[in-house]
C-alpha cells in the first residue's frame, strides 16, 4: 500500500511541476575549491543541492521509497568523472516509511581526472535529477555547468588553508609529547648527558638533538604522504601497525636495558641513548621520535588530521610544528641550564641512576611485547619472547663471561660470538610472525553496523582505538572498564561498537578522516536523528554519558 501511496504523491508533484506554481523546492550549483585545471592531476567538484524548508532529497539508499540523485556529466575530450562520494545521510521516519536522505543542503562530491593535455578554458556541464519530498513528492532536474581555467603547475591552484591554529595545537601536541610514557625513559637516559657533557658544548648537543627531531618527523611525513599518495589508508602511529616493527622495537628496548644495566658494553654514543658526542645528540632526537610514534598525546589528533588532508607544504609544515614541539624543553634547557647546577657531583649516583633507567626500557620493551601479542597471539609472542632470551644469552658471551677470560684470544672469541648470537636471534624473531585470532568484547565497528543500529532506533558509542596506543588503553582500563558505566549502557539500550585499528584497515581509516582525525583515540556518540558527537581524548564516564542523554 505504501508504494502506492508513494508513486500516487509523485505523479501529483510532477503535474504540480509542470502547472509552474513555482520553481521548485530545490536549487543545484556546482563548487570546487580547485582554482584551476592541472592538466593530468584529478581533482574534486561538488554538486550543491538546496532544499527549501522542510523538503528533503533523497541518499544512494533511499530507504523504503525514494529515488537517489543522479548526475550525468558532459566532459571535455579525455576527462572522466568517478562515483559520488555520498555523505552520511540522515534518517528521516514519515510514518509508515522510513527514508533515509537530506535536508537543508548537501554536497555530493565527484572526482574528476583530466587529460594530460586539456583545452583551455576547461567546461564541466553536469545534467543533475533528483527526487524532492515533503507532503508531496516533486521530480526535478537542472543542468549546471562551471568553467575553469588550465594552469600550468599545481602551484596557487587551490585556496591557501588556514594552518596557524593547525600549527599551535601540533606545537602544543609535540610539548606534551616529552611527559608521555613512550617518551619519558630517552629523556630520562638524555639527564645523563647533560651531567656528563661540558657546559660549552650544551648548546651545541641542545641544537643536534632538535635537528634530529626535526628531521625525523620530516623523513616520517614523507613517508607517510607517499604511502597514502599510493592508495594506502594510513595515519599517525602506522608503523606499530606492522608487527615486525614493534618486534624490532621489542628487541631494542631489552639490548638497550642489558646495556644500562652492564651485562655488556657497546657505549651509548652509537644509539644516541647517552654519551657526549655531536652523533649522540643527534641520535638522541631520531630515538626520541622513533619510540613517541605509539603515542598521541593531546591536540595532536586535530593537528595531524589536517596535515593528511591538505598539501604537501602545508603538511610537512605541521609535522615541522610537532617536532619543535617535542624538541623544545631539552633545546631550552641546553642553552639556560639553570638548574643543572643542583645536581650532584659526577659520581656512584650515576651509575645507580643508570641502572634503575634500564628498568624504564625493560618495562617499555614488555608493554611492546604486549601489543604484539594482540597484533599475531600468544604464539607469535612466545617465540619472539623466547628470542629475547637468545639475545641476552649473546650478551651475557659478549660481557661478563669475556670479561673472566682467562686470554685475549678467549675474551675476543667470546665476544664475537655473543654479538653474533645477538644478531642471530634478532634476525630469527622476524620469522615467528603469524596471523591472530583475536577475540574482542565489544562488536566490531562497520558502518553498515551503525546505519541498521541507528535505522532501529538504538543509541551508539564507538571506541576507535588500537593496542598499540598508550592513551586508548589508559581510557579503556579507567574509564570504559567501570561496572557503573556499563550498567548505564545496559540500561539505557547503547550498542558497543569497537573499531580496533591495531592492524591496519583502511575503512577505519576512513571513518577516522571523516572525523578529521588521522590517528587514535576517538570516541563518538551516535543518536537517532542527530549528528554524531565527538567526545574528548581525555575520556570521562560524566562526558560519556550526557553525550548520551543522561545529563
Amino acid at each position: 500500500m505504501k508504494k502506492y501511496l508513494f508513486l500516487l504523491s509523485f505523479l501529483l508533484g510532477a503535474v504540480g511541476l509542470r502547472a509552474g506554481d513555482e520553481a521548485g523546492p530545490v536549487t543545484v550549483d556546482l563548487t570546487t575549491e580547485t582554482t584551476a585545471v592541472v592538466p593530468g592531476e584529478p581533482f574534486t567538484v561538488g554538486v550543491r543541492l538546496t532544499m527549501a524548508p522542510g523538503w528533503h532529497t533523497y541518499a544512494k539508499d533511499p530507504g523504503d521509497s525514494g529515488l537517489p540523485t543522479r548526475v550525468d556529466w558532459t566532459l571535455p575530450q579525455g576527462f572522466t568523472a568517478g562515483e559520488i562520494q555520498w555523505p552520511e545521510a540522515k534518517r528521516i521516519v514519515v510514518p509508515p516509511l522510513v527514508n533515509f536522505g537530506y535536508e537543508n543542503a548537501v554536497s555530493l562530491l565527484v572526482e574528476i581526472k583530466p587529460s594530460a593535455v586539456p583545452q583551455n578554458p576547461v567546461t564541466l556541464v553536469a545534467k543533475v535529477r533528483w527526487l524532492a519530498c515533503k507532503d508531496i513528492c516533486v521530480p526535478g532536474e537542472d543542468t549546471v555547468s562551471l568553467t575553469l581555467p588550465v594552469a600550468v603547475s599545481s602551484h596557487a591552484t587551490r585556496r591557501p588553508p588556514l594552518v596557524l591554529f593547525p600549527v599551535l595545537l601540533a606545537f602544543l601536541g609535540g610539548l606534551l609529547l616529552n611527559v608521555m610514557p613512550c617518551v619519558l625513559p630517552v629523556l630520562s637516559i638524555k639527564v645523563l648527558g647533560f651531567v656528563n657533557t661540558p657546559r660549552a658544548t650544551l648548546r651545541r648537543h641542545g641544537l643536534l638533538y632538535g635537528l634530529g627531531v626535526v628531521v625525523s618527523f620530516w623523513v616520517l611525513a614523507g613517508l607517510l604522504l607517499a604511502l597514502r599518495a599510493g592508495g594506502n589508508q594510513l595515519g599517525w602511529g602506522f608503523q606499530l601497525q606492522s608487527p615486525l616493527f614493534v618486534t624490532g622495537m621489542f628487541l631494542l628496548f631489552f639490548i638497550f636495558g642489558l646495556n644500562l644495566l652492564g651485562v655488556f658494553e657497546i657505549g651509548t654514543g652509537w644509539t644516541g641513548v647517552g654519551g657526549s658526542s655531536s652523533k649522540a645528540a643527534f641520535f638522541g632526537g631520531v630515538l626520541a621520535v622513533l619510540v613517541a610514534t605509539p603515542c598521541t598525546a593531546p591536540f595532536m589528533g586535530p593537528a595531524l588530521g589536517v596535515a593528511l588532508t591538505q598539501t604537501v607544504g602545508v603538511a610537512f609544515t605541521i609535522f615541522t610544528a610537532v617536532g619543535v614541539g617535542l624538541a623544545f624543553p631539552y633545546v631550552l634547557l641546553s642553552f639556560y641550564p639553570t638548574g643543572l647546577h643542583r645536581l650532584p657531583k659526577p659520581g656512584a649516583w650515576m651509575l645507580t641512576l643508570k641502572e634503575f633507567l634500564a628498568f624504564l626500557f625493560f618495562g617499555t620493551a614488555v608493554w611492546l611485547l604486549w601489543v604484539l601479542g594482540t597484533q599475531r597471539g600468544v604464539g607469535v609472542m612466545g617465540g619472539v619472547l623466547l628470542c629475547g632470551v637468545g639475545v641476552g644469552v649473546g650478551a651475557w658471551l659478549a660481557g661478563p663471561l669475556a670479561l673472566r677470560a682467562g686470554s685475549d684470544g678467549k675474551r675476543a672469541f667470546l665476544r664475537r660470538g655473543g654479538m653474533g648470537l645477538m644478531v642471530l636471534f634478532v634476525f630469527l624473531s622476524f620469522f615467528f610472525q603469524k596471523p591472530a585470532k583475536t577475540k574482542t568484547v565489544w562488536e566490531p565497528y562497520s558502518d553498515a553496523k551503525v546505519e541498521n543500529l541507528l535505522t532501529n532506533g538504538q543509541k551508539i558509542f564507538v571506541d576507535f582505538t588500537a593496542s598499540w596506543c598508550l592513551t586508548c588503553q589508559v581510557n579503556e582500563r579507567t574509564v570504559l572498564s567501570s561496572p557503573s558505566l556499563h550498567q548505564f549502557f545496559k540500561e539505557n539500550d547503547v550498542a558497543l561498537l569497537k573499531a580496533d585499528w591495531t592492524n591496519q584497515d583502511p575503512d577505519i581509516t576512513k571513518a577516522l578522516e571523516r572525523f578529521g582525525r588521522s590517528g587514535v583515540p576517538l570516541y563518538v556518540v551516535y543518536l537517532p536523528n542527530k549528528k554524531p558527537i565527538l567526545l574528548p581524548v581525555v575520556l570521562t564516564k560524566d562526558s560519556i554519558e550526557k553525550a548520551l542523554g543522561n545529563p
